[in-house]
């Protein structure tokens, strides 16, 4: 029997996500067009999943979806924690609806406690075990020139460039970026929410530099301009400071 000509496989993708905190369509528009207007080639096509989580309301999903892709996004579908009917509603209306990942926090509180309290002996020899996320990831090494319109991801991984990213080049990390040479076009590090993810390069002109969804154009760069910088989060908010 000969193979078949198509196969369905497993996979994950890095998605945005566009968090309504209103169902007023004017005001959404509105904040929507700021954001695009602000780095246009950015979000130009870039797919979106909108999460209605936050709205204490009931809105129309079809004119969102048709205010998504009029701004020339493209559209996914819906997440977030909402009634099975909400959920069921979505799908009638022929919209894909993306299911989310909740984190046991019974468990996670678990962990914490068996890290923090006293120790016998014989338990604090499992302690090792027990490590940060930013431990987990290993290295994904590229030598050679990031050229305008490639994209390079590193999934579940910290990414390790050594030479340049050309303006109009886009590297993606799960967890820090490294740079070995300028920085000119798109750095994107903690790409699945990892807070403590850096960006490092020997020179910083760059056209967006983000960390877990902050971001930066280059206009916000000015102090450290074409210097080298690392950029981290303090208190959700992008800091850079001199590698030398």
């Amino acid at each position: 029997m000969a193979d078949a000509s198509i196969e369905f496989k497993g996979s994950s993708f890095t998605l945005s996500v566009l968090h309504l905190r209103t169902s007023s369509l004017a005001d959404i528009r509105a904040d929507l067009i700021k954001k695009v207007a602000q780095a246009p080639d950015f979000f130009y096509l870039v797919p979106v999943v909108v999460s209605i989580e936050q709205l204490a309301c009931s809105i129309d999903y079809q004119a969102v979806k048709a205010l998504i892709e009029e701004l020339n996004f493209t559209f996914v579908g819906f997440t977030g924690t909402v009634e099975k009917e909400q959920r069921k509603l979505i799908r009638e209306l022929g919209f894909s609806f993306v299911n989310t990942t909740k984190v046991n926090t019974a468990k996670v509180n678990t962990v914490e406690k068996s890290v923090t309290a006293p120790q016998s002996p014989a338990t604090e020899t499992e302690t090792p075990a027990i490590t940060a996320p930013s431990n987990l990831y290993t290295d994904k090494v590229h030598r050679g020139q990031i050229r305008s319109g490639q994209q390079l991801y590193a999934k579940d991984q910290n990414l390790v460039i050594i030479g340049s990213v050309s303006a109009g080049a886009e590297v993606i990390a799960d967890g820090n970026i490294h740079v070995y040479g300028s920085l000119r076009g798109r750095a994107i590090a903690g790409a699945k929410g990892h807070h403590k993810a850096q960006i490092y390069c020997q020179n910083l002109e760059a056209e967006l530099v983000s960390i877990n969804g902050n971001y930066w154009l280059s206009e916000s760069m000015e102090q450290h301009w074409g210097s080298p910088v690392y950029i981290h989060l303090t208190d959700s908010e992008l800091t850079s400071s001199k590698l030398i």
